[in-house]
């Protein structure tokens, strides 16, 4: 087979180039083009020359591509740190597979019979086969591709962030539930400024005496006169009244408590002076999720 090292540095470029774009897109890390050209340019340098040079062409496979990735990624984004190094490296290798993947893919389906006979005789001749035309076409269908994917990857670790499960104690008591972590939702306690994490009643339920219950049984929550009557004393000290307004609603009232201790999922240091606000309904009518709670809990 002859080979010409100008074409083959030219094309590795090309596809080199396009793969560290790519990446640099799916990662959102920004990168002047000079960097990304010249990662390409490292990447395609040392393959050619471990084509042309004859006693190169013994290194392993393996190692060789993942030598060869490693200074181009290290050449166009510079990674200071072993994680999101390794983190470049592993989608480098995915949009590679894929970008390859497909580039094969179309040069069998436009030239079947020679794809069966490159499968079994000619597996050389596939460098020498390959278009412009193809890898241009390659490339943007890709391209697409990866765009589509990390849209809906996106979206779906969205819709998981945005759900937390919380967990709340009181002495020997506690309970669990999903919530939803509302943009939209600031309240807070008015005198001590704490937080609150809006929860339904059915969920923090365990957690009430036996009067306050009865309370949420009967609708009576917003009757302060009636909470007043409850002697429910070993739990006074916990109760706050939390006013809120909300869409057609200006001076609402909700009951509220402090619990021993609030867990909120995602959140490296939850605070200790979280208050629990009870919402005597249903706050997701599928049941996704029980409670509501600040964004400012999980940053």
């Amino acid at each position: 087979m002859t080979l010409y090292a100008d074409i083959l540095f030219l094309v590795n470029f090309v596809m080199n180039g396009f793969v560290l774009w790519v990446l640099s897109k799916a990662m959102r890390t920004p990168r002047k083009a000079r960097w990304i050209l010249l990662g390409a340019g490292v990447m395609a340098l040392l393959y050619t020359l471990i084509i042309v040079i004859e006693p190169l062409r013994f290194v392993n496979v393996f190692i060789a591509s993942v030598v060869i990735l490693a200074a181009g990624v290290g050449a166009a984004f510079h990674p200071t740190q072993l994680k999101i190094f390794f983190k470049l490296m592993a989608m480098a290798y995915v949009i590679s597979f894929m970008v390859g993947g497909l580039g094969m893919a179309l040069f069998f389906l436009t030239d079947l019979p020679y794809a069966i006979y490159f499968i079994v005789a000619d597996f050389d001749g596939f460098a020498r086969t390959v278009s412009w035309q193809l890898m241009l076409v390659g490339m943007i269908i890709s391209y697409i591709i990866i765009k589509i994917s990390l849209k809906v990857f996106e979206r779906h670790t969205l819709k998981r962030q945005m759900l937390c499960n919380v967990h709340i104690t009181i002495g020997d008591n506690d309970c669990n539930f999903n919530a939803l972590v509302d943009t939209g939702h600031s309240l807070k306690e008015p005198i001590s400024q704490s937080p609150v994490i809006i929860a339904e009643f059915e969920q923090v339920k365990p957690l009430l005496p036996d009067g306050l219950k009865v309370l949420f049984y009967e609708k009576q929550e917003n009757d302060l006169a009636v909470l007043l009557s409850i002697h429910e004393e070993s739990f006074y000290n916990r109760i706050r009244m939390i006013p809120f307004t909300s869409l057609g609603r200006s001076n609402g009232m909700l009951i509220g408590f402090r619990p021993d201790h609030v867990k909120v999922e995602g959140a490296e240091n939850s605070p200790t002076d979280i208050v629990i606000g009870i919402y005597n309904d249903k706050l997701c009518q599928d049941g996704r999720y029980r409670g509501l709670l600040s964004p400012d809990l999980v940053a």
